[in-house]
């Protein structure tokens, strides 16, 4: 087995500021809403129990990172997942610390 390279810096710092951002619950559970398709603030609001406001500067983090994003239709924004890497990170959450 050979042994891996090390990440590029630019990776490194690229991923450790997207952990950063998903480290807040309220983030993973956006994330965690989102895994089936996009939602609405108001969806999400409803969904996680929480403020208008908590959810849109959630969402606001989320997409400054690129980790969501979000298409308009009207005045609606609908959010998605817009990158892989944070089910990947769900994923690991639920086999490794659900138990």
């Amino acid at each position: 087995m050979s042994k891996p390279r090390p990440l590029d810096p630019k990776v490194l710092r690229h991923c450790a500021g997207a952990l950063r951002t998903l480290s807040h619950p309220d983030r993973l559970r956006i994330v965690e809403a989102l895994e089936n398709g996009p939602l609405d603030v108001s969806e999400l609001t409803t969904r996680l129990r929480r403020p208008q406001a908590t959810v849109s500067q959630h969402l606001m983090r989320l997409r400054a990172h690129g980790l969501v994003a979000a298409e308009r239709s009207g005045r609606v924004a609908r959010y998605r997942v817009a990158h892989a890497g944070c089910l990947s990170i769900l994923g690991c959450i639920r086999s490794q610390f659900s138990q």
